[in-house]
């Protein structure tokens, strides 16, 4: 009986081992968040002189690829799903003119954050978030593009262009 108890011990970490490995290989954990830039790179195949810039939180990622010249677009949105997940996983993306000409705000149902995705066209300078209580200011290039994520109960948010002309942004389903 004593001999028996190891084998059995191996056998069941070694099947464990081989569950959670196909798991990981057929993308049902997810991705971690360090690892986002490179499944962006090859899921979407985003080429190596391309930049991809990006907010990450704890339940939202975004992310928006562009070349130097910023003469195009890809834009990634994950999400890290509640219970049997170690990451995020891809939710929507692609090249829409929402995002090259205005500030798209992306919402998925059932997560209490948002993501605002934008070329910068409009030359949007900063963020403001008024939460009722007090302002919180978020810088921005004005030269580059942007995403963030932000709570949905974060308050009253308003994007801001040099000129200190409000900027709107387009609610976009995903």
């Amino acid at each position: 009986m004593k001999k028996i108890l190891p084998k059995i011990l191996l056998g069941i970490a070694l099947a464990c081992a081989v569950f959670f490995s196909f798991l990981y290989t057929n993308n049902d954990i997810g991705k971690t968040a360090n690892s986002l830039e490179a499944d962006i790179r090859l899921s979407q195949k985003i080429s190596d002189d391309w930049n991809v810039d990006g907010s990450t939180s704890d339940t939202m990622a975004a992310f928006i690829s562009y070349p130097q010249d910023k003469t195009d677009h890809t834009f990634s949105v994950y999400v890290n799903r509640p219970g049997l997940s170690f990451g995020y996983f891809f939710r929507g993306g692609g090249d829409i003119v929402e995002v090259d000409d205005y500030i798209a705000e992306f919402v998925v149902e059932g997560y209490n954050e948002r993501a605002f995705v934008s070329m910068n066209t409009q030359n949007v300078i900063r963020l403001e978030v008024d939460d009722g209580n007090s302002i919180r200011v978020i810088d921005i290039d004005n030269g580059k593009p942007f995403a963030i994520v932000l709570p949905l109960n974060a308050g009253n948010i308003c994007f801001y262009d040099a000129n200190g002309n409000v900027v709107e942004y387009l609610r976009q389903p995903l």
